[in-house]
């Protein structure tokens, strides 16, 4: 079942938002290397552990982008404004990529494309999720837990919803400092039964 459409378009305004600050902070890693102009220079700061590090994060924020990609693919979701941006994304990844080809040592301990693609291990259902079991930046579906969300199955529950720790972190140091309550459709199996057990 797809998103019903006011549901979808806040959606894709959120999804959006979070793309296009994940463009940025990839972007930026591209300007700030761009700016360095001696190679033997570019390749000690990437070197140190403090390069590593801020390389190290924004593989981790360039992750988070496809696991929304991933969280996209499981709602039916298929907008023309989001895969700009994220076609956007894609380009300066792969100009960061082609920056680190300078430092083999580093480009070799980063995750293979493979690995970074969380969007590959979701397959898309005719049957959407219920967003109350989603992360709330990504929308990718989240299992129940036989036990209380914690730091075990990665995830973090936030006034009453659940987000993997990565997705929260970046939305509110990066978007928004209120974390995003998507809603579900109105016809969400598992929305009506839980509105019934709360009656």
């Amino acid at each position: 079942m797809a998103i019903e459409p006011s549901l979808l378009d806040a959606c894709t305004a959120h999804l959006k938002t979070c793309l296009q600050n994940i463009h940025k902070v990839i972007q930026r890693a591209n300007e700030i290397l761009c700016s360095i102009s001696q190679p033997s220079v570019c390749s000690e700061v990437l070197l140190s552990s403090r390069g590593a590090d801020y390389i190290s994060g924004v593989v981790e924020v360039y992750r988070l982008s496809k696991r929304m990609e991933g969280g996209m693919r499981t709602h039916n979701m298929d907008c023309e404004r989001l895969r700009f941006v994220l076609r956007d994304i894609e380009l300066s990844w792969n100009n960061l990529q082609a920056f680190l080809s300078i430092c083999p040592s580093l480009l070799q301990t980063l995750p293979s494309q493979s690995t970074l693609d969380d969007a590959a291990e979701y397959a898309v259902s005719d049957l959407s999720p219920c967003l109350q079991s989603c992360c709330g930046v990504c929308l990718l579906n989240i299992p129940v837990p036989e036990f209380p969300p914690d730091v075990k199955n990665g995830m973090i529950n936030i006034g009453g919803r659940s987000y993997h720790p990565c997705c929260a972190n970046f939305w509110l140091h990066c978007v928004d400092p209120i974390l995003p309550v998507p809603t579900c459709h109105s016809s969400c199996s598992a929305c009506v039964k839980l509105n019934k057990d709360e009656l």
